[in-house]
């Protein structure tokens, strides 16, 4: 039985008849050649017909930074959940470093003021 290769997920399933498929076959590649993408991530693949090729250098930076990207992002948003204790941590935070400004005159920071700033360290 052949192998198949998904083009949307990239999942290859090995040893499978095209009747027991979970789609339609014309979501797969049949018997998919992968010499060129050995030993690289999915996420490199760049799938056009039949054909898989690896993404370019500065194509696969370009991926790796927008993953980092969203993970970076993500943490950030962490402080946009309510009942969290990074949340919560950052409201006693905040509200000592506003007990201080006001101190001193200044305008009180806000939850996304703060938010900004702690993204821009990560």
């Amino acid at each position: 039985m052949p192998a198949w290769l998904h083009r949307t997920d990239k999942r290859l399933l090995n040893s499978i008849a095209e009747a027991d498929l979970p789609e339609s076959v014309a979501n797969y590649i049949e018997e998919p050649d992968m010499s060129a993408v050995a030993g690289q991530p999915s996420k490199y693949w760049v799938i056009t017909g039949d054909v898989i090729t690896l993404m370019s250098e500065a194509a696969r930076d370009a991926v790796d930074i927008a993953q980092e990207t969203a993970q970076l992002d993500s943490i950030a948003d962490e402080l946009d959940q309510t009942r969290t204790i990074m949340r919560a941590f950052a409201e006693v935070v905040l509200d000592q470093v506003n007990a201080l400004r006001a101190d001193h005159g200044r305008n009180a920071l806000t939850l996304a003021q703060l938010k900004t700033a702690v993204r821009g360290k990560l």
